[in-house]
């Protein structure tokens, strides 16, 4: 089994953030979204309340709730969102193998670099809340995982790496050194992309 089959074989529920219905209520849902972002960005995850989301979309907390059952999950809806525009963009076929788990990785500390703070109070809040770890767990986390992992089994069909490697540890220690550096709040540059990309690649190639 692939790293791919073994994620798709799992209950991967992406929560449904943009809300069906009305083009309205498309624009409500997606004006919640920023502003939930925008909050927590400039004042942090502890000082925002869903008080303060709903007055400052012009909505009721009702209309939040309905949507999003508590604050934690609304605000990983809102840095899943961030997530899928910054990281998830198609990457052309065209691009070389090296290229494309270059891109990756850069977009994913990009991506950190400006959703650090929240992430982490999302995972801390992840520690105590053996329900919401494992929303976070199957809709932030995994799906990063199983778009890694599709990039290397790409790389293996480009001929980049051998066809035995083993893709489930390599995924693991890519997201370890992420992970590692964002609790620590230690900088998630361009610079240090390029050098886990290469440790990456040339570690797999066995150079």
């Amino acid at each position: 089994m692939t790293a791919i089959d073994e994620c798709a074989s799992r209950d991967v529920t992406i929560p449904n953030h943009r809300a069906p219905g009305r083009p309205r209520d498309e624009a409500a849902g997606r004006t919640i979204l920023d502003v939930t972002r925008r909050l927590v960005g400039e004042l942090g995850y502890d000082a925002v309340t869903t008080r303060m989301i709903a007055d400052a979309a012009g909505t009721g907390k009702q209309t939040i709730y309905r949507r999003w059952p508590s604050k934690p999950e609304l605000v990983l809806a809102a840095f899943l969102a961030h997530a899928e525009e910054t990281v998830d963009q198609p990457i052309p076929e065209a691009t070389p193998a090296r290229e494309r788990i270059a891109l990756f990785v850069e977009r994913t500390f990009s991506s950190l670099m400006h959703t650090a703070p929240a992430v982490r109070g999302l995972m801390a809040m992840a520690q105590h809340d053996g329900d919401f770890r494992r929303i976070f767990r199957t809709n932030f986390v995994e799906p990063r995982r199983l778009a890694f992992a599709q990039l290397l089994e790409g790389a293996i069909a480009d001929g980049l790496f051998p066809s035995d490697h083993d893709l489930e540890a390599m995924s693991t220690a890519l997201f370890g050194a992420i992970w590692l550096r964002l609790l620590l709040d230690e900088r998630l540059d361009a610079e240090f992309a390029g050098r886990l990309t290469a440790i990456v690649v040339d570690g797999i190639r066995g150079n």
